[in-house]
């Protein structure tokens, strides 16, 4: 399996919600130790409720700690060449209004946020791509042309 790819500011989110999370383990210990001195376990919801809010979060806690130690940090490359971490202004040709995205490991992508996997179908065809440079694209609705208008760091 692949490690994880990373831009640096992808780790820098990963590593200030990991430590969010240790905060809310804290927290979440306090919860359980109060709930124990009310409670008949049996039976308790707040210490059940409780319990599975800590195992949840000991679950993320884990996951990205083993995330943030597989993965290799991309350093962005040439400015004047699509790569992982360039930040990408395309039109979709002939008349689109222009899109700025940026390119990122699948674990860092988030359309809502610009960014965009670089092995998505969009990725793959931009990456290598460079200004005034069309790519097509194959999409499960059809095939569309965009055209590279910047590149950004």
């Amino acid at each position: 399996m692949p490690k994880p790819q990373l831009t640096k500011e992808g780790r820098d989110r990963l590593t200030a919600q990991l430590a969010s999370l240790t905060h809310e383990r804290t927290e979440a210990r306090e919860r359980i130790k109060t709930a124990r001195k009310f409670c008949d376990f049996r039976e308790d919801v707040t210490y059940a409720e409780a319990v599975d809010a800590y195992d949840r979060i000991e679950v993320k806690i884990a996951d990205l700690e083993r995330t943030l130690a597989e993965a290799v940090i991309v350093d962005r490359g040439r400015l004047d060449v699509v790569a992982f971490g360039s930040q990408v202004v395309i039109r979709e040709t002939p008349d689109g209004e222009e899109e700025t995205y940026r390119l990122v490991g699948e674990l860092e992508a988030d359309l809502a946020n610009g960014t965009i996997s670089a092995s998505s179908p969009l990725g793959i065809g931009l990456m290598g791509g460079v200004v005034g440079q069309t790519v097509t694209i194959d999409t499960p609705g059809g095939t569309l042309d965009f055209e590279i208008v910047r590149i950004e760091r």
